[in-house]
């Protein structure tokens, strides 16, 4: 018996989709490399210690560019999270997934023209462009569960698991919004404290369902 030719469309467009994203990541992760400390003009030969002064002198650039970097990398990763359980694609699946990198690219627009952080349009725009991007992604998982796009092996514990472990990143992105309204400062460090929080907070909830699934008649 012959494959549905639309189920084979739907391979071939859910490959080249994922090979278009890895491309634009890429993309992405060499536009942040631009923005290193520059050397071209020598003057960091003066430094007392050379290049490393240079670095010393920018760290705090330094350190929120790698947060930056670590941010997309976290994305690209949630990006195949969710495309890596699926078999197939649509054009409406299609066009979520590329919404959501538009919102990342939209990230990438905020951290680079304020990275020093003057504005508050710029942690507030980072974190709620990763918030949206995120949530674009859950959508399209959603949307490719309900509409059969996903491998046929997977049961639905494991969709739900899929669910669970892609929620983290836009609930982070987005509680941190509010971080940044008390200072850069604070935006920094609710990129690391909140997903602690979130999944301690998870394993707690998993540990208290499976008691009660012992305790239960």
């Amino acid at each position: 018996m012959s494959e549905d030719p639309s189920v084979a469309a739907g391979r071939t467009q859910l490959r080249r989709l994922e090979t278009f994203l890895d491309v634009a990541y890429a993309v992405l992760f060499v536009d942040f490399i631009m923005f290193l400390p520059h050397t071209e003009d020598m003057a960091w030969q003066a430094l007392p210690y050379g290049l490393l002064s240079l670095l010393i002198d920018n760290s705090t650039d330094l350190l929120r560019l790698i947060i930056a970097v670590g941010l997309t990398l976290i994305s690209w990763n949630l990006t195949h999270k969710l495309l890596g359980p699926l078999e197939r694609t649509n054009p409406r699946h299609t066009l979520l997934c590329l919404l959501q990198l538009i919102f990342v690219c939209l990230f990438l627009f905020f951290a680079i023209a304020d990275p020093k952080l003057e504005s508050l349009s710029s942690p507030v725009g980072q974190s709620l462009s990763l918030a949206f991007s995120g949530f674009i992604g859950l959508a399209g998982w959603s949307y490719a569960r309900k509409n059969g796009l996903t491998r046929a092996v997977l049961n639905d514990n494991e969709k739900d698991e899929v669910l669970r472990s892609a929620i983290i990143e836009p609930v982070t992105a987005f509680l941190n919004t509010g971080f940044a309204f008390i200072g850069p400062g604070a935006w920094t460090a609710g990129w690391f404290v909140i997903p602690m929080v979130l999944v301690g907070t998870r394993k707690r909830l998993e540990q208290r369902r499976q008691r009660a699934r012992v305790t239960a008649p």
